[in-house]
């Protein structure tokens, strides 16, 4: 009699604990995970060689781009998951000089016109400003970004991947973002740069956040 009183206790406590671990988990298989990477390969030591694209000594910009589970159906808000990203990096830079901008000068009375009526400028210009000097540049925006099912026509059957039926939930569809890292400046060629992410699945009470980074070698 013992033995069964025993055996049931330990029934109820399993089934206890199972109970309340489903309640607390707010993503499906009760694992909330996020993926980063770029455009560009990763080497054996998970570093991505990033080639960013320029058009100025401080206009380097490159994607990165952020995947992450959804959250379960109790936790969505007209269907859909909730869940954003931030991001920070241990990279900045500074602004050492003055900004300096060239325009053309057009006087109306006595520049000359092109035989299509278009005004010729009579002189360039430039303009310089020292405000900016000494600001601290981050590489990458502070500022949080929504995500959003990546893949709509394979999650919600659409035939049209940007509208289509109304749906009551999403379910396990990989959920997607972006953010364009950038400025970068050129003498960053060759240095090692650590992005950080912090993202928030939003389920009331039991929300969570998920912490997750990326190693960066700007080629």
């Amino acid at each position: 009699m013992k033995f069964y009183l025993v055996k049931f206790f330990i029934i109820l406590l399993f089934l206890s604990c199972s109970k309340e671990e489903s309640i607390s988990n707010i993503c499906p298989d009760g694992d909330c995970w996020v993926n980063l990477y770029t455009d560009f390969n990763e080497d054996l030591n998970q570093y991505h060689h990033v080639t960013p694209d320029w058009f100025s000594e401080t206009s380097g910009r490159f994607n990165l781009h952020i995947e992450s589970s959804p959250t379960i159906v109790r936790c969505q808000y007209g269907g859909s998951p909730v869940i954003s990203s931030s991001f920070d990096s241990n990279t900045f830079w500074e602004v050492e000089t003055e900004l300096s901008f060239s325009f053309g000068l057009y006087n109306p009375f006595e520049s000359l016109y092109t035989q299509q009526g278009n005004i010729i400028k009579v002189k360039d210009t430039t303009v310089t400003l020292d405000f900016f000097k000494g600001e601290i540049i981050p590489v990458v925006q502070t500022t949080s970004i929504n995500h959003d099912v990546k893949d709509k026509m394979k999650c919600y059957g659409w035939t049209n991947p940007n509208s289509g039926p109304t749906f009551n939930e999403t379910g396990n569809c990989i959920m997607y973002s972006k953010r364009i890292v950038g400025p970068l400046i050129k003498e960053m060629i060759g240095d090692t740069i650590r992005i950080y992410s912090k993202t928030f699945f939003d389920c009331g009470d039991k929300s969570k956040y998920v912490k997750d980074s990326i190693k960066i070698i700007i080629n």
